[in-house]
C-alpha cells in the first residue's frame, strides 16, 4: 500500500513540473484564499473542512493521512464526504456527514497545475470528540446514603469513562464548588481505542455538620451538551441534645378546667431522640414528630383539673448513642372552686310563724378555702358561724350555720347560701324553700270577660284560680245559687275549678260564682259573674201592596223577623243587589230577644217583572242570617230584548237577518214593519225561489230595486243592494202599549275608480300633479294610496277631497319619471288600482359602461355597435366616424342604424357596418339628442380578439358542501366567451378548476365541498381566440359546519298508525280502495271506446271557447315513443346553476336543461340510470387539479353546448346593461343570432331527438319588460302554442296529416306571412318596436302551428312570464307515426322524441331559441 502512495505521488510531481509553461511565469499563479485549517467536532455532526482557491488553474481533491479521494466532487467509496460550494470560484470544502472516530485524521487539499501554475496543497487536522460514555461513583450506587459515626474518615472515587479527549473533574458539596487537598487525579486506561478513562479520589473526616449532605462528582465535556454526575449523600450518626420544656414556667398558678399543651424539645442527634411525657413517674405521651430544624418535638395538650395540682410532669429524651436519658420535669399549682354546696334544714322544711329553725351550708373541696355567705328573701345575713377543714387533695371544706326565728309572712320563705373562691372570683350557689302555713287569697275568674257576648251552642269554659293558700284552697262553683259540679286542680299554693257551659238562649242573664276557703281562713272568699248569650232569629215573613202590580206604579214590601239578640239588621236583596229598606218597629222578646220590621217601597218598571227580591234578617255578631223570598208579577208594554241599532252596515250582494224581538206582559207581543209608511210582507221560500222586495222612494213607496223582506221582529236583507239603503220602522204591541223602533240600512259597496291622470308630462323643476277619483262606501283619506315600487315619497304631497286623491310631486326630477299606482281599499271586494305615468323631459344621458365601450367583428361579417340612452322627449341617434356622419342614408348598402324605444324614456340604437374591411376598424361616436340637447359616446371597433377578465365576483350563498358564486361579464372580445373558476383550501397552494360552458351564465354552485372549510376563489373568461387573467383571487367563503339533517323516508311515515287501525276502519277502507277501483276501470273502458271512436271518424277542427292566451310557458317533460330513445330520456341530468328568485326550477333546472346538456352525449341500451348519476354534473362543469397535464377525458371530451340556464340578479346590474339586452332583443327577427348573454335558452339538434328549445330573459326589476319577443325554431316537428285555461289545465288542438317537409317554409309558401299574423290573431304585422303596447293572442287561436323554419312572435306577455306562477303550456308536437307494435298511430303529446334522421334534419334548422 505504501509503494502504491509512493508512485502516485511522483506521478502527481511529473504532471504537476514536467508541463509548465513559461509563458505563465509572469501571470498570477494559483493560491488559497482559505487554506484547511485544525477543526474539533463532536461525534455525529457534520465537519466543513474550507479550501478557497483563488486564481485556481488546476484540478482539486483531497487526500486523507495521505491517501488521495480523488476529483469526484461526491468522492466514490465516501458515502459521508462530499466538495461542497462552487468550483467555477475555487470554493472546494470539504463536508463529512455523521462524523465518527475513524474521520479523526489530517486533511489536504491538493491542487494540481496547469498552464503553467505549479500545484499547491494545505493541510488542516480534523479532531473527533467523544463525549464519556459514564460516570459513578466507584463501588457505590447513584445518590446512595453513606453512614457513619462522629469524626469518621470515608474515602469517595469518581471514575469517568471512555472520554477524547479526558474529561475534567469538579466535586460539589451541596451544590458548592469544593477544593480538597486530599483530591487525587489519575489516568486510566480505556477498553476502547484512542479513548480515556479518569478516576478522582477524596478523603473526608465528617462532623455533625457533615449530616444529610450530598456530595457530587460532576464531569464536563465539550462534547457533551451538559455536564453528567454522581452523587452520593452522608449520613452522621450523634447523640440528641438535652430536652427543653415550654407551656409553663416554675410558680405558675393554673385554673382547673384550664387547656394546656406542654411542649418537649430536643435539638439534634442522628437519628433523632425518642421524646417521651411522664405525669408522677407513668407514661402518658409517647408520641413525637421531627421538628423544622432537626428536632424531635412532643406536644401534650390536656384539660387541668384539681388532681393536677401538685403533680409533676418529666419530659425524657434518648437515641441509640445515648447510655442514660436526658430528663426536664416541671411541678403544677392549680387553683380550683368548689366542688359543690349543700344546705340541710329542718323535717318536712315546715314551720309555723315564731318558731325556731337552724340551717347548715357545706361547701366541699376548694383551693384556696372558699367564704361563706346567706341570704334570706333577698336579705343579707351577717350572724353564721362558719368553719374550715382541710382535705387530702389540697383543698378545703366550708362549714356555716344558721339560725332564726319564722316571721310573720304570707309566703314560703326563701334561703340562699353563697360560696366564693375568691383568688379564682368563682361562686357556687344553693337554695332552700321554708314553708310557712297562711290562708287563700280571693279567687278570680278566666276566660269570660263581663259583659261579652256568647254565640248560642258554643261551649264556654270559665276557670276560677285562688292563690296564697297553705294548704291549697277548696273551690266550689254555683248557678243563680245552686251547686253546680266542676273540674278542680291544686299545684303548690294555687287552686282552681272550671266548669263548661254550653251556651243557649235561656242562659241569657244567668248568674255563675265561685267560693274559696281552707282550714286557715275563717270565711270562704268568692267571685261571680253574669252571661250573656247572643242568638240569630229563627224565621222572617214577607207581605206585597197592592194586590195587582203594574209598570209606572209604587208598590211596599215589608219583612218580619223573629226574637233575636242582638236585634236583626234586615237587607233586601235584588239580582245580587243589597239594598237596605226602611225600619218600621223593634220590640222586646222573651230571654231578652227583640223583634224587627222593615218595608222597601218600589216604584215598579218592566224590568220588575219575574223579579225576585229577597228579605235577609242577620244577627251581625253571630253572622248568621234567614231568608224569605217573593217573585213579582208586573204588567208592562213590550220592549226589544236588545237595543235596535240605529244603523246597519251590509255590504252590496250580501245578506243578513236583523233580530228586534221584544218582551211585554201580557202577551202576545204583535210586530209591524214598515218602510216609508208601507207594510213590508212577509217572506215567501221554497226549494227554488224567495219573493224578493225592495223599495224604490223614487216611485211612491213601489217595490223594486231590492231584497227586504219582513217575518215577525225578524227583517231579512238578501243580495242587498244600493236601492235597499234607507230608513226602515218596526213597531212591536200588547194590552200595554206600543214600542217602536227605527233602524237606518246602511249598504257599502267596493270601490271604482271613476278617473286617473293618465300620463303627466313635465319639465325638470315644475311641480307634476297626479290625480285619481274614486267611489266606493265607505271612503276615507286613509283608503286612498299612491304607491311606486323603490321611490322615495319626501318630495311629494297628498291631497284628498270629494273623493278625490292628489299627489303633487315638487320639484320634478329625471329620475322621477315612472309609473305611479294609486290603489283604493275600503276592506269590500278587490282593491281598485290605476296606474298614472309621469314623464319628465329632460336631455338625454348615454349609458356609458365599459361593456358598450368596445364591439368586434370579423372581416367580412356585420358588424353592430350599440348605444343606449334615456331621455324625454323622444331621443334621436346619429353615429359619426372621424366628424363624418354616418347615418344619412347614403350609403344604406353600407351603414344602417335602427332606433328602438325600450322603456318609458329609455332608447337603444344598434350601428350595422355591412361586409366589414380592417379600414372600418376604428373609433365611432354615437350621439343621442333631443330637443332639450345632446350628448356623445365614443366606441371602439375592432376585429375579434380575447375577452376581458369578468368583475364583481363575490359569494352570494354557501352551505355544508357547496357554494354560490356571482360576477358581472366584461367585454366578450366579439366571441362566445366562456368562463372558468378556479378554487382552492385556505390550507392548500393545489387549485381545482370549473368550466361554465353555459353561455349568458353568470351564476354558479360549485358543490362536492369539504365541510367547514375555506375556500379561495377566482374566475377567467375565454372565448375561441384566447383567455383573460384570472380576477378575484382574494374572493373567500366558508363552508357551513353542520350538514342538514336527513329527511325520514316516507315509506316509513304511518307505520305505527296503521297497525293500530281499528277492524271496523280496516273494512271501510277496503271497501271505499275496491270502489274507486271499480270506477277506474269503468273510466278507462270507456276512455279507450271514445278514443277508438274518434280515429274512426274524419278530424274536425273544434270552436273552444273564448279564453286569454296564457302568459306562461308550461314546462316540458320529455318522454319517448320509441325502443331506443327509452334510455335517453332516463339520461336526463340536472343542471348545477341556481337560478334567480323568478325562476322556477322544474322547468329550468331539470327538465329543460336536461334537454339542451345532453345535446352532445349518446346512449346505447346498455346505459343505465345508475351511471346516469354519477356523471350528473360533469355537462356543466369539469373538474382537474393543477398539477395534470392534461384534464380528465372527460373534460377533454365534451365541447360547449348551447346555454340551458341563466342566473340574473337585477340588484347587481345597471339599467344600462337592461337597455343594451332589450335592444339586442328587438334585432332577433332579421334573423337567428345568439341570444343575449343574459338569456336562458335551449336548442334543438339531431342529438336531442327534436327536443324544443327555450329561453327566458328575466326583467331588471323582476316585473314586465316591455317589448320583449319570443322566438321558437324547430326542425321537422311542428311547434303548438297552447293557451286554453280549463278546470285541471290547458287544452290543447292536435293537427294531423303528417310532419312538415325539412326545408322550405310552410306547405303554402305565399302566405306564410299571413298564416303567421293571423294565426297570432293579429289584424297586420305589428311595429318593429312595440314600446309599451302589449298584444295579447286572442282566444279563438288556441293553437299555432309553425314550419321548421323560425318565427318571431313579439309580445310582452310572453316575455316576463313569471315561472312562479304559469298557466300556460309550451309543447313540441311529433309528427303522426305509427307505433311499431300496433297499427294504431301514436298520438300521446306528453313525450317528444320522433327521432328524426341527421340527414334530414342539419343542425341549423333544428336549432333555435326563445328570449
Amino acid at each position: 500500500m505504501q509503494v502504491v502512495r509512493i508512485l502516485l505521488l511522483g506521478t502527481f510531481c511529473m504532471l504537476t513540473y514536467g508541463g509548465l509553461n513559461m509563458q505563465a511565469m509572469g501571470q498570477q499563479k494559483q493560491h488559497f484564499r482559505a487554506p484547511p485549517e485544525n477543526l474539533q467536532v463532536t461525534e455525529g455532526r457534520v465537519a466543513v473542512i474550507k479550501c478557497h482557491v483563488g486564481n485556481q488553474a488546476g484540478r482539486v481533491q483531497w487526500a486523507k493521512d495521505g491517501f488521495v479521494l480523488g476529483f469526484n466532487r461526491s468522492i466514490p467509496g465516501y458515502p459521508r464526504y462530499e466538495m461542497q460550494g462552487d468550483g467555477r470560484d475555487g470554493t472546494h470544502h470539504l463536508r463529512i456527514f455523521n462524523t465518527s472516530l475513524h474521520d479523526d485524521a489530517d486533511y489536504q487539499c491538493q491542487v494540481g497545475p496547469a498552464d503553467g501554475h505549479p500545484p499547491i496543497r494545505a493541510t488542516g487536522h480534523l479532531t473527533v470528540l467523544m463525549a464519556p460514555t459514564a460516570v459513578q461513583m466507584v463501588g457505590r450506587a447513584h445518590e446512595e446514603v453513606i453512614e457513619v459515626h462522629e469524626d469518621e474518615e470515608v474515602t469517595l472515587e469518581c471514575l469517568v469513562e471512555n472520554a477524547k479527549p479526558v474529561a475534567d473533574i469538579t466535586w460539589y458539596k451541596n451544590d458548592r464548588e469544593i477544593r480538597l487537598e486530599s483530591r487525587v487525579d489519575e489516568a486510566v486506561g480505556s477498553s476502547l481505542r484512542r479513548r480515556h478513562n479518569l478516576l478522582s479520589k477524596v478523603q473526608l473526616r465528617l462532623t455533625a455538620d457533615d449530616d444529610d449532605s450530598t456530595y457530587v462528582c460532576l464531569a464536563d465535556h465539550p462534547a457533551l451538551p451538559e455536564p453528567m454526575r454522581a452523587a452520593v449523600k452522608i449520613s452522621v450518626l450523634y447523640p440528641p441534645g438535652p430536652p427543653i420544656i415550654t407551656g409553663y414556667s416554675a410558680g405558675e398558678t393554673i385554673r382547673a378546667g384550664e387547656k394546656r399543651t406542654l411542649t418537649c424539645v430536643s435539638r439534634g442527634g442522628n437519628p433523632l431522640g425518642e421524646v417521651r411525657w411522664y405525669r408522677n413517674n407513668q407514661v402518658i405521651d409517647a408520641t413525637y414528630r421531627p421538628g423544622n430544624v432537626h428536632e424531635s418535638v412532643n406536644d401534650y395538650t390536656f384539660m387541668v383539673d384539681s388532681a393536677d395540682n401538685g403533680a409533676v410532669y418529666t419530659c425524657e429524651v434518648r437515641n441509640k448513642l445515648t447510655d442514660k436519658p436526658l430528663l426536664a420535669s416541671v411541678k403544677f399549682n392549680v387553683q380550683f372552686p368548689p366542688d359543690k354546696v349543700v344546705i340541710s334544714g329542718p323535717e318536712h322544711d315546715e314551720k309555723r310563724v315564731g318558731e325556731n329553725v337552724t340551717l347548715t351550708c357545706m361547701v366541699e373541696n376548694s383551693n384556696p378555702p372558699a367564704t361563706v355567705e346567706w341570704v334570706v328573701d333577698g336579705q343579707a345575713k351577717k350572724d353564721a358561724i362558719t368553719s374550715i377543714e382541710r382535705v387530702g387533695t389540697g383543698g378545703s371544706h366550708t362549714i356555716s350555720h344558721l339560725s332564726m326565728i319564722v316571721p310573720k309572712v304570707d309566703r314560703n320563705m326563701l334561703f340562699t347560701c353563697h360560696a366564693t373562691n375568691q383568688a379564682l372570683g368563682e361562686t357556687k350557689v344553693d337554695t332552700y324553700l321554708l314553708k310557712v302555713q297562711r290562708p287563700p287569697q280571693p279567687p278570680v275568674l278566666y276566660g269570660y270577660n263581663e259583659g261579652m257576648g256568647i254565640r248560642v251552642d258554643n261551649l264556654q269554659r270559665i276557670s276560677c284560680v285562688s292563690r296564697g293558700g297553705n294548704p291549697p284552697a277548696s273551690l266550689q262553683w254555683y248557678r243563680n245559687g245552686q251547686k253546680i259540679p266542676s273540674q278542680k286542680h291544686s299545684i303548690d299554693d294555687v287552686s282552681s275549678a272550671d266548669i263548661n257551659i254550653k251556651a243557649e238562649p235561656k242562659d241569657n242573664g244567668a248568674q255563675y260564682r265561685c267560693e274559696a276557703h281552707n282550714s286557715a281562713a275563717s270565711s270562704p272568699v268568692s267571685v261571680s259573674t253574669t252571661l250573656i248569650v247572643h242568638f240569630p232569629p229563627e224565621e222572617v215573613q214577607i207581605s206585597v201592596t197592592p194586590g195587582r202590580l203594574s209598570a209606572g206604579t209604587m208598590a211596599t214590601l215589608t219583612c218580619e223577623s223573629g226574637a233575636s239578640n242582638p236585634p236583626a239588621t234586615i237587607t233586601w236583596i235584588r239580582n245580587g243587589h243589597r239594598m237596605p229598606g226602611r225600619l218600621v218597629e223593634q220590640t222586646l222578646a222573651p230571654n231578652g230577644g227583640t223583634h224587627v220590621i222593615n218595608a222597601l217601597t218600589l216604584n215598579l218598571t218592566a224590568a220588575d217583572d219575574s223579579m225576585t227580591y229577597t228579605c235577609e234578617a242577620e244577627n251581625k255578631p253571630l253572622q248568621k242570617d234567614v231568608k224569605q223570598s217573593v217573585t213579582l208579577r208586573v204588567n208592562y208594554p213590550p220592549q226589544f230584548l236588545t237595543e235596535p241599532p240605529t244603523n246597519v252596515d251590509v255590504e252590496s250582494g250580501d245578506s243578513q237577518i236583523l233580530n228586534l224581538t221584544a218582551r211585554g206582559n201580557p202577551g202576545p207581543v204583535l210586530y209591524s214593519w214598515t218602510r216609508h209608511g208601507l207594510p213590508l210582507p212577509d217572506p215567501v221560500i221554497d226549494d227554488n225561489y224567495r219573493r224578493e222586495y225592495s223599495l224604490n222612494p223614487g216611485i211612491g213607496g213601489v217595490p223594486g230595486g231590492g231584497h227586504v223582506t219582513a217575518d215577525g221582529p225578524l227583517l231579512y236583507i238578501s243580495t242587498v243592494t244600493v236601492d235597499d239603503a234607507g230608513d226602515y220602522e218596526l213597531a212591536a204591541t200588547n194590552q200595554e202599549g206600543t214600542t217602536i223602533a227605527k233602524v237606518y240600512l246602511n249598504v257599502q259597496y267596493p270601490p271604482e275608480i271613476k278617473f286617473s291622470s293618465g300620463v303627466v308630462t313635465v319639465s325638470e323643476g315644475e311641480v307634476a300633479q297626479l290625480e285619481c277619483a274614486a267611489d266606493g262606501n265607505p271612503l276615507t283619506e286613509a283608503m286612498m294610496d299612491w304607491s311606486r315600487s323603490e321611490y322615495n315619497f319626501a318630495r311629494t304631497q297628498r291631497t284628498f277631497g270629494g273623493k278625490k286623491a292628489t299627489l303633487e310631486v315638487v320639484k320634478a326630477h329625471r329620475n322621477d319619471t315612472g309609473i305611479f299606482t294609486c290603489s283604493v281599499n275600503n276592506g269590500i271586494g278587490r282593491i281598485a288600482e290605476a296606474n298614472v305615468t309621469l314623464i319628465v323631459r329632460a336631455k338625454p344621458i348615454v349609458d356609458k359602461s365599459q361593456i358598450l365601450s368596445r364591439a368586434a367583428s370579423e372581416e367580412g361579417s356585420i358588424g353592430r355597435l350599440q348605444c343606449l340612452a334615456e331621455g324625454a322627449p323622444d331621443v334621436r341617434f346619429s353615429w359619426r366616424r372621424d366628424g363624418d356622419l354616418l347615418t344619412t342614408g347614403v350609403r344604406t348598402d353600407k351603414y344602417d342604424n335602427e332606433t328602438v324605444k325600450t322603456g318609458l324614456i329609455s332608447y337603444a340604437s344598434t350601428f350595422y357596418i355591412r361586409s366589414v374591411t380592417k379600414s372600418d376598424y376604428g373609433y365611432y361616436e354615437c350621439v343621442a339628442e333631443n330637443e332639450l340637447g345632446a350628448q356623445t359616446f365614443s366606441v371602439q371597433f375592432t376585429a375579434p380578439t380575447q375577452p376581458d377578465p369578468p368583475s364583481a365576483l363575490k359569494v352570494v350563498n354557501a352551505t355544508h358542501d357547496s357554494v354560490t358564486l356571482m360576477w358581472i361579464p366584461a367585454f366578450d372580445g366579439g366571441k362566445q366567451q366562456y368562463f372558468r373558476l378556479r378554487y382552492r383550501t385556505k390550507a392548500s397552494t393545489t387549485h381545482h378548476y370549473l368550466d361554465v360552458y353555459e353561455a349568458g351564465v353568470y351564476m354558479y354552485t360549485v358543490t362536492g365541498l369539504e365541510l367547514d372549510t375555506e375556500y379561495y376563489f377566482s374566475i377567467m373568461s375565454y372565448n375561441d381566440i384566447g383567455e383573460s387573467e384570472y380576477r378575484g383571487e382574494f374572493v373567500r367563503a366558508s363552508t357551513l359546519n353542520e350538514a342538514p339533517p336527513t329527511p325520514v323516508p316516507s315509506s316509513n311515515v304511518g307505520k305505527e298508525v296503521s297497525t293500530k287501525l281499528p277492524g271496523l276502519w280496516v273494512v271501510i277502507i277496503v271497501l271505499v280502495a275496491t270502489a274507486l277501483l271499480a270506477l277506474n276501470v269503468s273510466a278507462i273502458v270507456c276512455i279507450v271506446r271514445r278514443r277508438r271512436n274518434k280515429r274512426a271518424s274524419p278530424p274536425t277542427k273544434k270552436q273552444p271557447p273564448a279564453s286569454t292566451v296564457s302568459s306562461a310557458a308550461m314546462p316540458l317533460t320529455p318522454q319517448t315513443h320509441h325502443e331506443g330513445s327509452d334510455q335517453a330520456s332516463s339520461k336526463s341530468t340536472t343542471n348545477t346553476m341556481y337560478a334567480p328568485s323568478s325562476y322556477n326550477d322544474t322547468v329550468v333546472g331539470e327538465t329543460l336543461s336536461s334537454i339542451s346538456e345532453k345535446s352532445r352525449e349518446s346512449y346505447t341500451q346498455d346505459d343505465s340510470i345508475v351511471d346516469y348519476e354519477e356523471q350528473t354534473h360533469k355537462h356543466a362543469a369539469s373538474t382537474y387539479l393543477i398539477d395534470q397535464i392534461e384534464p380528465p377525458p372527460e373534460y377533454a371530451s365534451q365541447t360547449p353546448s348551447n346555454p340551458s340556464s341563466a342566473g340574473y340578479d337585477h340588484h347587481d346590474d345597471d339599467y344600462a346593461e337592461v337597455l343594451r339586452r332589450n335592444a339586442y332583443n328587438h334585432q332577433l327577427g332579421k334573423g337567428t343570432p345568439r341570444p343575449p348573454s343574459r338569456a336562458t335558452h335551449y336548442s334543438t339538434s339531431p342529438e336531442t331527438r327534436g327536443h324544443l328549445s327555450f329561453s327566458y330573459t328575466p326583467s331588471p326589476t323582476g316585473v314586465v319588460v316591455p317589448n320583449g319577443a319570443a322566438q321558437y325554431h324547430a326542425g321537422g316537428p311542428f311547434v303548438t302554442l297552447g293557451g286554453l285555461h280549463h278546470e285541471h289545465g290547458l287544452h290543447h288542438e292536435h293537427i294531423p296529416g303528417g310532419q312538415y317537409p325539412t326545408e322550405g317554409g310552410l306547405p303554402y309558401p305565399d302566405m306564410m306571412e299571413d298564416h303567421v299574423i293571423h294565426s297570432l290573431g293579429l289584424d297586420c304585422e305589428p311595429p318593429p318596436s312595440m314600446g309599451l303596447e302589449q298584444h295579447s293572442i286572442p282566444s279563438e287561436h288556441p293553437s299555432l302551428t309553425l314550419d321548421p323554419h323560425s318565427i318571431t312572435i313579439d309580445h310582452p306577455v310572453i316575455a316576463v312570464t313569471d315561472f312562479s306562477n304559469r298557466n300556460g303550456d309550451l309543447r313540441v308536437h311529433p309528427p303522426i307515426t305509427t307505433h311499431p307494435t300496433t297499427s294504431l298511430p301514436s298520438t300521446s303529446l306528453s313525450t317528444f322524441n320522433p327521432n328524426p334522421s341527421p340527414s334530414t334534419y342539419s343542425e341549423s334548422d333544428m336549432e333555435g331559441h326563445l328570449v
